[in-house]
């Protein structure tokens, strides 16, 4: 069996893999820099970084990074019977900030961040324990990171209060809530 590179199976040349480990290494760095780099113009390269975030190569994300900032996270397993009626439970939810199917015991793994670990404690109850899909969860709080990792934060999450049984105006729990009911709360709370 030949193994492929990863070069072969993104479907990139030299050069665009000298782009995406430099981007990599310095998310700042200038065209000018990279082109200088790989000895091509710098509209050529910025025209490589075009057509690579095009392809999903690339991309840019905005939030917050978890070695730096003092923010709760949990690693949250999570065994169902379905795993698609869960995926589409927490689609929308401002506290699940990235969620990916895996395989073993459990089945699903989600990255839930918030300012507490109460807050953490409250929405893994009403998201993952109290619904009759789930056979399984395993909470664990990330202590440190090793490297950089940068987390989307959606400002969602600072409408959830701990007494509502839904994490916001979009949550798949909220059946009978109007999604006005969280915009005025919060202008009572400017008030």
């Amino acid at each position: 069996m030949i193994k492929k590179t990863f070069k072969e199976i993104l479907g990139i040349d030299d050069d665009d893999y000298k782009i995406i480990e430099m981007l990599e290494k310095d998310p700042s760095v200038t065209h000018s820099d990279i082109a200088r780099e790989i000895e091509k113009s710098q509209p050529a390269v910025g025209a490589r970084i075009i057509k690579l975030e095009r392809k999903n190569l690339l991309s840019r994300t905005v939030g917050f990074n978890i070695k730096k900032v003092d923010v709760k996270v949990a690693i949250v397993f999570v065994s169902t019977k379905d795993v698609e009626i869960i995926v589409r439970k927490i689609e929308k939810c401002p506290f699940i900030n990235h969620a990916f199917k895996i395989s073993g015991e459990f089945n699903l793994l989600c990255f839930v961040a918030a300012s507490d670990l109460q807050t953490i404690e409250k929405l893994v109850d009403l998201c993952f324990r109290k619904d009759p899909n789930v056979i399984n969860v395993k909470t664990n709080i990330l202590i440190d990171s090793i490297h950089d990792f940068v987390i989307p934060i959606d400002f969602q999450i600072e409408k959830f209060d701990l007494n509502s049984n839904v994490c916001g105006p979009d949550c798949s729990l909220n059946v009978n809530v109007p999604k006005f009911k969280f915009d005025a709360a919060q202008e009572e709370e400017e008030e």
